[in-house]
């Protein structure tokens, strides 16, 4: 094989050319010769099960050279990247041949370039403060409670002045009006609500304690002036509801019993669990905060910094982000067009908010490269080993399975690098 390099600056990308010959063209376009015989489809015969010599008459050229060029491609990859070249990609190259016969190949693997980036300071920035935390009161409490759920017991409410109480669980029909006409989103049927589970907009489920079973009522409230959804935002609505059944529940106490039902580890008494529930939100807290101070650094470098960005890659990472934004609205039970009639917004509209954004994650990505090289950052084998062993303990399998059917090692080793440019970034600055 042999291998080209060379800029496309009108682009901002490069491209790599591979050309194979002689014998060792002949052995891969002999290979594809061999996958395309097995693929010939003539009635009467099952695929693979055709006669060589009747095969050979069906036999297509082009077929020949597209596996060939398929079995080549990957050995022709690994080939350009084990080359010393200082032009190298920037993402996943696209290959195309150029030029391809039955005695040579020649194949180019267009990509981007690395954006050249100029930083003019990561280290010591002022502006952002840092904000200590700590696990509140309720916060323990309502966590504390997540523990209780896990034993609930529930009982259904019977009477003839049954109601709502405040913990209830809930069982049924509404519908939304706003100026007297339904609205999209605002129906259910046999909905199922803990009362005081902040699942609903504010006031909500306030609203519903003292409804009763059986009987057709209404409540009001209003969307926050945020809400999601444009067309709803800061409007009263009218809610036609209809209590359809009232279990109240009954939690455990908040107790050594429950520590010991819980069966976690070292937890043994109530005192443990509410210090392992301090531990764990602090935890959380605190990555929070160190990713909310961590971002905004890089905001600020991005400001100062200088980096040219090729149009290509910012479409490709639109698309991909265009993808995230359709999935979160399908997983929110709507459709695209729902969305868009929704919010009011275009696809233009949408696609120019999802553009800024792209750029935004782009030259945050070079920006955090950049001072992962600066910075020699890197994942040590002890420390990927340690990694998959705390994970292991997290999820409760194997280190070796996680190694083998859940995560790469490259996907834990990008991981560790990820938490150690957080850290630097953190403790450097502020």
């Amino acid at each position: 094989m042999k291998f080209e390099a060379k800029k496309l600056p009108e682009t901002g990308q490069g491209k790599w050319i591979i050309s194979i010959s002689g014998d060792e063209w002949k052995g891969f376009y002999e290979k594809g010769r061999r996958k395309a015989l097995t693929e010939v489809q003539i009635p009467g015969f099952r695929k693979g099960k055709v006669p060589k010599e009747m095969a050979e008459k069906h036999l297509s050229p082009v077929k020949v050279m597209n596996e060939a060029f398929r079995s080549a491609m990957p050995k022709a990859y690994d080939f350009a990247k084990t080359q010393k070249s200082d032009i190298q990609p920037w993402g996943s190259p696209n290959p195309n041949p150029t030029k391809i016969s039955e005695t040579e190949l020649e194949l180019e693997f267009v990509f981007d370039l690395k954006p050249e980036i100029k930083i003019e300071k990561y280290k010591g920035i002022t502006g952002p403060k840092k904000v200590a935390v700590k696990a509140e009161k309720d916060e323990i409490a309502a966590e504390i409670k997540k523990y209780q759920e896990r034993f609930v017991m529930e009982k259904i409410k019977e009477g003839d002045n049954v109601a709502v109480e405040d913990g209830d669980n809930v069982k049924f029909d509404f519908e939304g009006f706003i100026n007297n006409e339904a609205f999209q989103g605002g129906k259910g049927l046999d909905y199922q609500l803990v009362i005081g589970s902040k699942n609903f907009i504010p006031g909500f489920e306030e609203a519903m304690i003292g409804l009763k079973v059986g009987i057709e009522q209404e409540i009001k409230v209003t969307f926050p002036k945020d809400y999601q959804a444009e067309n709803l935002a800061g409007k009263e609505a009218t809610f036609k509801i209809s209590i359809k059944e009232i279990k109240s529940r009954i939690l455990p106490k908040a107790d050594d019993e429950l520590a010991k039902d819980l069966n976690i580890k070292d937890v043994n008494t109530f005192a443990d669990l509410e210090k392992l529930v301090v531990t764990q939100i602090e935890k959380a807290k605190n990555s929070n905060e160190r990713n909310r101070f961590v971002n905004e650094i890089i905001d600020l470098i991005r400001k100062e910094s200088t980096i040219e960005l090729p149009k290509s890659a910012i479409d490709r990472e639109v698309q991909n982000m265009r993808k995230e934004f359709e999935q979160k609205v399908i997983a929110n039970k709507m459709t695209l067009k729902e969305y868009k009639k929704i919010s009011g917004l275009s696809d233009e509209d949408i696609n120019n908010e999802i553009f800024g954004d792209a750029k935004k994650r782009l030259e945050s990505y070079l920006i955090t490269d950049e001072v992962r090289n600066k910075e020699k950052l890197e994942a040590t084998p002890e420390e990927i080993e340690q990694k998959y062993n705390d994970l292991a303990s997290q999820f409760g399998i194997s280190a070796q399975m996680l190694k083998e059917s859940v995560l790469q090692e490259s996907q834990v080793a990008t991981e560790i690098v990820n938490e150690k440019i957080v850290e630097f970034i953190y403790k450097n600055n502020g």
